[in-house]
């Protein structure tokens, strides 16, 4: 795949997400059958746990099938990230920078995670806002904030590629004031 151009949109891999619904369809099963078959009340309550808790993740999957309702629309503007139907733009000059934020969870076995992160411009007019997140966010991952998603795209090329467009969308500051 070639870096993605100017006004062009981006959608999450369906075959990620496909996965992701197979997966917690399969969990959300088990779940029910353990709360069936269960011999305590403690077993039970894992089961519907599961059912309920995977049972989102089913929800989340379908939703990623849904036409506009997560995408990444690269402009001369900026980037305008729908999630969910959730909408944020960001100008290019909201952005200091983009790179690949990555982050290890350790639960039972070391998984790495990976995300396209971003940190804000000191012109970013909501930069005071959350500004706890964005501690907890940067000491995780390095970043203050992050993409949902890679879009089917390699973590560092999409990044780089993010980075090009800011750089000539963004006029540098000795421009504005000369």
């Amino acid at each position: 795949m070639s870096p993605p151009n100017q006004n062009e949109t981006l959608r999450p891999s369906k075959g990620k997400w496909a996965l992701m619904l197979l997966i917690c369809g399969g969990f959300v099963a088990g779940g029910s059958w353990m709360a069936r078959d269960a011999d305590s009340s403690f077993e039970r309550f894992w089961g519907y746990f599961c059912v309920v808790f995977f049972g989102l993740g089913v929800v989340v999957g379908i939703i990623q099938f849904i036409p506009n309702s997560s995408f990444l629309r690269i402009g001369s503007e900026g980037i305008t990230v729908r999630s969910m139907w959730r909408t944020t733009f960001y100008r290019w000059s909201d952005v200091e920078r983009f790179g690949v934020a990555e982050f290890t969870t350790h639960h039972g076995l070391s998984q790495r995670h990976r995300l396209i992160g971003l940190d804000f411009s000191a012109s970013y007019p909501r930069r005071d806002r959350a500004q706890t997140l964005k501690s907890i966010n940067r000491s995780l991952t390095g970043f203050e904030a992050a993409l949902p998603d890679n879009y089917g795209w390699d973590y560092a090329k999409l990044a780089a590629h993010l980075n090009e467009l800011r750089d000539k969308h963004v006029v540098p500051q000795q421009t504005r004031t000369a």
